[in-house]
């Protein structure tokens, strides 16, 4: 577990799930002292998960920042945060909250992350953080169902010569809670996760590879010209194909991809289900990359 966690230090680590509740602020909460070993953390949220509401006010205010963290969130939540926030930067646009900035905690406690109402936003914040330095490693509390969108945000260079991200520095974990009831689905996704994360990277000198454009659906693998041997895609964000459809066009052709980014892990919480009903139910992939959770219910 260490090692993996440890891989968060110095990138910018997207944290997402298959479904709401699957743990993933509880992840982000559980690798931020390891992304602390390389000086301050951006601490960001994207999408609905972001917003603050009667209902979930009590989980998203529950973010612990130490002193030298920047987090994206609103003026009258950092004036009501216990850090004492400096405000380095005020993000364009409003939401319901108030105006967002980018503030950095001169004391630790806790604050709320507010997620921007437009994706550029956040990009547009990520990189002014990097091109600043006011943060080492990026955590972002990821909603669900936005995977293609968090593939679009800028990474940053790997921490050193000895890591095995790929240049730009960005990378996933998925935050993963398994039952009886949804096992099988669960384990078919993280299988198909796994193989995704492992298509070579297109170097583009191959004459027979169909270079593709946008999602890749059923109707698009279908509507391949005859011959196809291999496909090129920009990045596997962009299979949106069920996992034994996908699995069977990789037995009779190569897929590609022109922008490769780190599978940090499966963070995986089990419910009433034990580790080893788990594992035979996924088999051989993916097994190497669970990390399975201290949040565990048992």
């Amino acid at each position: 577990m260490e090692q993996v966690l440890q891989g968060v230090a110095g990138a910018v680590t997207a944290i997402t799930g298959f479904e709401k509740g699957s743990g993933k602020t509880a992840f982000l909460s559980l690798a931020l002292p390891h992304a602390r070993q390389a000086g301050p953390v951006a601490l960001f949220t994207i999408g609905s998960d972001g917003a603050l509401s009667s209902s979930n006010r009590s989980r998203s205010a529950g973010i612990r920042v130490e002193p030298g963290d920047v987090v994206l969130t609103t003026e009258p939540l950092a004036r009501a945060s216990e850090s004492r926030f400096e405000v380095l930067h005020t993000v364009p646009g409003r939401v319901s909250l108030g105006r967002l900035v980018l503030g950095r905690a001169r004391r630790g406690g806790r604050v709320t992350l507010v997620g921007a109402e437009h994706f550029s936003a956040l990009s547009q914040a990520l990189s002014l953080v990097r091109a600043e330095g006011w943060a080492a490693s990026a955590l972002i509390d990821g909603a669900v169902a936005r995977m293609t969108q968090i593939a679009a945000l800028p990474g940053w260079a790997p921490a050193g010569p000895e890591s095995t991200r790929p240049a730009g520095g960005l990378q996933f974990a998925f935050a993963v809670r398994a039952d009886r009831g949804n096992l099988t689905q669960v384990a078919a996704r993280i299988r198909l996760l796994d193989r995704l994360a492992d298509l070579p990277l297109d170097d583009g000198r191959d004459p027979d590879v169909l270079r593709l454009e946008g999602p890749l659906t059923s109707e698009g693998l279908r509507a391949l010209p005859q011959g196809t041997t291999a496909v090129s895609l920009e990045d596997f964000t962009k299979v949106f194909v069920e996992p034994p459809e996908f699995l069977r066009a990789l037995e009779v052709r190569r897929v590609l991809v022109r922008r490769a980014f780190h599978l940090l892990c499966f963070a995986v919480i089990l419910r009433d289900l034990s580790r080893q009903a788990f594992l035979e139910a996924l088999g051989p992939h993916g097994a190497p990359r669970l990390l399975f959770n201290p949040y565990e219910a048992a």
